[in-house]
């Protein structure tokens, strides 16, 4: 084989090694992306969702008016929909459990509101431990 079509081979050889890598490095890149992204809107959806469940709780402790209560419990459910989208069945079980749980805080009859206040409080803990265990944080 002479020079010329050695250095030929080498150059085409370089090219495919180079193509490779840029394959391989765009797909893992573009899973790493993927990945941040679904970490951050899991983030933002817990975060929203029991910030709901604390305004709601707030609400009601405070006796506030009943559209507070409606708004924070309709974030609630949108925050749902929105974890049920990105996170494991676990979450969303214990997020729908603090979901009831706040409902009946906000149908509790007067004197009972105590101990459905504490229901939201323990399913909020449930939320973040669910939270973290989805994350990696556990």
């Amino acid at each position: 084989m002479s020079s010329s079509a050695l250095s030929a081979a080498a150059a085409i050889a370089a090219a495919v090694i180079s193509l490779a890598t840029l394959v391989v490095t765009t797909v893992v890149t573009s899973r790493r992306e993927q990945h941040k992204w679904v970490r951050n809107a899991l983030t933002d959806a817990f975060v929203a969702f029991l910030d709901a469940s604390w305004r709601g709780t707030d609400a009601l402790a405070a006796r506030e008016g009943e559209e507070e209560l409606a708004k924070a419990y309709a974030d609630m459910r949108s925050n749902l929909t929105r974890l049920r989208l990105l996170a494991s069945a676990p979450v969303v079980a214990a997020g729908v459990e603090l979901l009831r749980s706040q409902r009946a805080a906000m149908t509790a009859q007067e004197g009972t509101t105590t101990a459905a206040l504490e229901q939201c409080t323990l399913g909020r803990r449930k939320v973040v431990e669910a939270a973290k265990q989805e994350m990696g944080l556990r």
